[in-house]
């Protein structure tokens, strides 16, 4: 562990690599839908148990009524296929499915960036804000900035300038060149789109 640094500091985070290009390489620090997957894992459970303690308690003749499987059986087959209340919760079913299909399929986006290094087995994720920070640090750089401000949106950068100046146009393209070299420095995995904004004299 290293001495001087806070325990709630930021620090980036590195993990081999090998095989690892461009987009593939973001994956690596992808969220791994845990919660969602212990959420639908702990359903099944509860929904296996009661089925298993009904059939087993059946089975010793001592039935138990958890769950009014024989109510619930007389109102679907006195109830029509296109009745309301069979149409809203075989849609409910099919949204619940939707979203968690969705959710296995979709990537999620992770908090942390890939970046490129000299080392093939090497990759190395830096935090979303820690990356804006580095971009802010970098347009407050460049003359004629009075204040700056950087934000990540996914893979996209916007950064936003104030100046005394009146060729805002001017400071506008020095600070997209300024912080495009600072992204190309960095090297992240994924393409990084920049959207700059300048705010003149009032």
């Amino acid at each position: 562990m290293t001495e001087g640094r806070g325990p709630s500091e930021k620090l980036p985070l590195f993990v081999p690599a090998r095989g690892f290009e461009g987009a593939r390489a973001s994956r690596a620090f992808r969220p791994n839908r845990g919660l969602p997957a212990a959420v639908a894992a702990l359903a099944l459970l509860a929904i296996g148990g009661l089925t298993a303690a009904h059939v087993v308690a059946a089975l010793l003749g001592r039935p138990i009524r958890i769950v009014p499987y024989e109510q619930w059986a007389r109102s679907a087959s006195s109830m029509a296929w296109n009745d309301d209340r069979a149409l809203a919760v075989a849609g409910a079913l099919a949204l619940i499915g939707l979203v968690l299909i969705l959710i296995a399929a979709v990537p999620g986006r992770g908090r942390m960036v890939a970046l490129r290094t000299g080392d093939p087995d090497l990759m190395v994720g830096l935090p979303r804000r820690t990356l804006a920070r580095a971009l802010r640090a970098r347009a407050n750089a460049v003359d004629g900035v009075r204040a700056a401000g950087a934000r990540m949106r996914g893979w996209h950068a916007d950064v936003s300038v104030r100046t005394d100046l009146r060729d805002t146009a001017a400071i506008g393209e020095r600070v997209r060149a300024a912080v495009g070299d600072e992204l190309a420095r960095l090297a992240p995995a994924h393409h990084v789109s920049l959207h700059v904004r300048v705010n003149g004299p009032s």
